[in-house]
């Protein structure tokens, strides 16, 4: 069975990596089709990151943002305009079309394309849909759903996606009945355990000497409309003013608000220097996970006035468990009691007096930091995607079992 990734995510995604690895683990014929809106200065052509046989589709411009995001979603909502392009990259990635097939898309706005490939191309395929996040925004006021790109081509779909991966369960409403004819698995956002440094992370977490110094870190998406910047800037600038032994991290995509972020960390880097450091645009995976390896606390921080306050499995707060940091979170995070004995989380209306209170208090216990980093490490090993993977298998078993006709 021929398994092709569809996908528009940066190319070292935390989750369309794993999925790719641990499928190269278990069958050999794994494709990958990249749509590279959000990094156009990508080469187009063949690659591959973890031994798969990739092929980048790239827009028209390098630079010209609106004007990719127009061309491509075009041609998404139209895929019979990818169809020439499509055919001869599968040709080029030497794809038996007549063998049987699962395109996995982990994007929605490829569900139409996999639609179209799976009904012009293919003999014999299945869709399943790798749904990452929530797509249901409710209005504030009303709670009354509102369409957004993302639900709108999630709706175009629906009849032809035969399975659903679901990162989460949470939300208003259980997200599997979103897809009815579909069958379902969840598949959290856990990290793979044996990609990290095991004896640098326990030299870490001993913390040996009683005046080490503690990192903190977020690294994440930087728009202010989902994630609470300013709050953890405000954190920052308390934490670097009164514990010396300390320093902050903070990068990814911001989103088009460079100009307004630079304005508040800039002052920030400047009374601080290199205890305070900042990287405005997309950190690499291998980056990411050095710091996570090093830093001592990782930050997680929902705008609480956000439309898209729903419990979620997020990547980085495994990821810091795993690497024997303490979470300090304000969001809807699945697992929180389990979370609880070794992580900072607050609620949607905590005051930002007293979140930013408690670090201080916390980073101030050298003996409570060294006792829930241990606790961080030790529970990591409940939330490994050693334990979830075997679900994307057992997932594309039971779509080829089921007596669901093929669409």
């Amino acid at each position: 069975m021929n398994v092709i990734v569809l996908d528009e995510h940066p190319p070292e995604d935390g989750r369309v990596g794993r999925h790719i690895r641990y499928l190269l683990q278990n069958t050999e014929h794994v494709f990958r089709l990249h749509f590279s809106l959000f990094d156009p200065t990508l080469e187009s052509g063949h690659f591959s990151l973890y031994g798969e046989k990739g092929f980048r589709i790239c827009p028209p411009s390098s630079h010209m943002r609106p004007l990719n995001f127009c061309v491509f979603n075009t041609k998404y909502l139209l895929p019979f305009c990818f169809y020439s392009r499509i055919k001869w990259t599968l040709k080029e990635l030497d794809v038996n079309l007549t063998a049987p097939a699962v395109l996995h898309v982990h994007d929605p706005c490829l569900l139409k394309v996999a639609t179209m490939m799976k009904r012009k191309l293919f003999r014999s395929a299945r869709i399943v849909y790798d749904r990452h996040e929530f797509y249901e925004v409710f209005n504030k006021k009303t709670q009354l759903p509102t369409l957004t790109l993302h639900r709108f081509y999630e709706l175009l779909a629906e009849d032809a996606v035969d399975g659903v991966a679901h990162a989460s369960l949470g939300g208003k409403s259980d997200p599997r009945s979103l897809f009815p004819r579909a069958k379902h698995a969840h598949i959290p956002n856990f990290p793979l355990a044996d990609t990290y440094n095991e004896a640098h992370i326990r030299e870490k977490v001993l913390l040996s000497e009683n005046n080490s110094t503690i990192n903190l870190l977020y690294i994440g998406s930087l728009n202010p409309h989902d994630r609470d910047v300013r709050l953890m800037l405000k954190i920052a600038s308390d934490i670097l003013a009164h514990i010396p032994k300390t320093t902050f991290f903070i990068g990814g995509p911001s989103y088009g608000h460079d100009e307004e972020l630079q304005q508040m960390m800039i002052p920030l880097q400047e009374e601080y220097g290199a205890r305070f450091r900042f990287h405005l645009g997309y950190v690499t995976r291998s980056m990411t996970q050095k710091f996570t390896e090093n830093c001592h606390i990782g930050l997680h921080f929902i705008n609480p006035e956000t439309t898209y306050w729903i419990e979620g499995s997020s990547n980085k707060i495994y990821e810091y468990l795993r690497c024997g940091a303490i979470p300090v979170v304000r969001a809807s995070v699945e697992s929180s009691e389990s979370l609880s004995s070794c992580s900072l989380l607050f609620d949607r209306h905590t005051p930002k007096e007293k979140i930013i209170s408690d670090i201080r208090q916390l980073i101030s216990d050298q003996d409570r930091c060294r006792r829930m980093m241990r606790e961080a490490l030790s529970l990591s090993t409940q939330f490994t995607f050693n334990a979830v993977g075997p679900n994307y298998l057992k997932l594309y078993d039971q779509i080829w079992n089921s007596h669901l006709p093929p669409q």
